[in-house]
């Protein structure tokens, strides 16, 4: 399925993190942390409240105030004018894409959920979700109105908290059991009565977090059914899809087979209830597919998320040369290294310099000749002119960079299920990073700054090398070197 390799290391994940913990509790005679009743999501609450985050942080980033900030400010900023595009309809392809490309991602984990389900309209929501993809049905006859979708949200949102809320009490109270298993363990004769003491403490302890267990389990998403979970984020991801459809037009024309004949009548036949609605529109679509046809919808599903965003880029920007996080890397230290420059020493002009790729190495080279042949004495008032001017570069190249190892940051916490990223807390488009700036500009831009600091570092060295000479002995021949 999709996403499964991805799953699997989610699983691995968690099951590491909860094993002391729920293992515990699970023997203990309380039973307060056994299997949860069949058909609940169960040790997948993390995964699910993760996606579920994911859904509703995507559903507010479409709101009309934030298209219209995106349009205001973030088309409108110098970096991505200057690297990315100025062209608007260029820029809402580029979201729209990597929109699409999370909503994927969500999807792919409730087409997942779906086959837990006993309803089979939600088994099939896989192919639901394809037929919207390839247009074989109506997104506007799968969505929920605004306020049904707000109430949707603000659902989710409870579920998120209070899922979030249950992991964290898991970990305490696996730490709570292993120091009163320790305890146990390590009593010695002569501490006996202070070691008693500290394990019924602790005993208590564990008491108060199982009690506050048990009602998490009951309003977070532990208890709740597949089939409940499952139709509220289907509904959620329809109604997402239809909202980018209406922001940015056509997201998207992904691979699909040729419609069958019936497809024209599966416009229209959609129900009120998410059961009957994915009921009725698998009726008229894909309700028996056949072993092929399985195979081709899940390749269409397989191919989503590599075909959107992340492999957007073309081979004539950062990202499309897999440079992105290395430029700002690259970028993020020349910035530092400007801050102190007269503590930069050789060594560190070697490093950062070796950091170059080679076709960067060998244009800065080109630069600096031309710029440093026959140069003796480095001015002050054009070290003071050069810092100046990196400072301006800096203030539109640096928030990119920085943005950059955000955004990588968040999609790796995302992928392996990283507990505090159950909810998600960065708003950063991938048109904010480095990942579709121009690579020759971009270089253009770093090779600009790399000149400069290499001017500003060699005139506080000069500095330096006089203050050092002016406090020696030989004060007239410091004065002959100088003129």
């Amino acid at each position: 399925m999709v996403a499964e390799p991805w799953i699997h290391r989610m699983r691995i994940q968690v099951g590491s993190n909860l094993k002391h913990s729920t293992t515990a509790a699970a023997a203990s005679a309380a039973g307060e942390l056994k299997a949860p009743p069949e058909n609940t999501i169960g040790i997948l609450s993390f995964e699910v409240a993760s996606s579920m985050s994911k859904a509703v942080h995507l559903y507010k980033s479409l709101s009309p105030s934030e298209v219209s900030r995106l349009r205001s400010e973030v088309f409108r900023s110098q970096a991505v004018r200057h690297l990315v595009s100025g062209d608007e309809s260029h820029l809402l392809k580029l979201v729209a894409a990597e929109k699409l490309e999370e909503l994927n991602r969500v999807a792919a984990v409730v087409s997942r959920l779906g086959k837990r389900c006993t309803e089979l309209a939600l088994v099939g929501f896989e192919h639901v979700y394809a037929d919207l993809l390839a247009s074989r049905a109506a997104a506007a006859k799968l969505d929920l109105s605004a306020k049904d979708m707000e109430a949707a949200v603000k659902r989710m949102e409870r579920y998120v908290a209070s899922t979030a809320t249950l992991y964290a009490e898991l970990e305490v109270l696996g730490d709570l059991e292993h120091g009163a298993k320790k305890l146990q363990l390590g009593q010695k004769q002569q501490l006996q009565l202070q070691q008693e003491e500290a394990l019924r403490a602790y005993n208590q302890k564990i008491q108060c977090r199982r009690h506050e267990l048990k009602h998490l389990r009951e309003v977070s998403l532990w208890n709740q059914t597949h089939d409940k979970i499952v139709g509220l984020m289907s509904r959620a991801v329809c109604t997402i899809y239809a909202r980018i459809r209406l922001v940015f037009g056509q997201p998207l024309d992904p691979p699909a087979r040729p419609p069958p004949p019936a497809a024209a009548s599966a416009l229209n036949p959609c129900g009120s209830t998410p059961v009957r609605l994915f009921g009725e529109c698998l009726s008229f679509t894909s309700s028996a597919p056949s072993d092929e046809e399985e195979e081709e919808e899940g390749e269409l599903l397989r191919s989503l998320i590599p075909a959107t965003a992340a492999a957007a880029a073309g081979p004539s920007t950062v990202g499309g040369s897999a440079l992105a996080l290395h430029y700002a890397n690259v970028i993020i230290i020349i910035e530092k290294l400007l801050r102190y420059p007269h503590l930069v020493g050789e060594e560190a002009r070697d490093d950062l310099y070796q950091m170059l790729p080679t076709s960067l190495r060998l244009t800065l080279r080109v630069n600096l000749r031309a710029y440093g042949k026959d140069l003796a004495i480095y001015d002050g008032a054009v070290a003071h002119d050069w810092k100046g001017k990196l400072e301006k570069i800096l203030a539109w190249l640096s928030p990119m960079a920085h943005n950059m190892i955000r955004w990588q940051t968040e999609r790796n916490n995302f992928e392996q299920q990283q507990h505090h990223q159950i909810v998600s807390k960065v708003n950063i488009l991938l048109l904010q990073t480095l990942h579709f700036a121009d690579r020759v500009k971009t270089e253009a831009a770093i090779c600009e700054l790399l000149v400069g600091l290499n001017y500003i570092c060699r005139y506080e060295h000069q500095q330096n090398a006089l203050l050092d000479c002016a406090s020696s002995v030989d004060f007239d021949h410091c004065v002959d070197w100088q003129l």
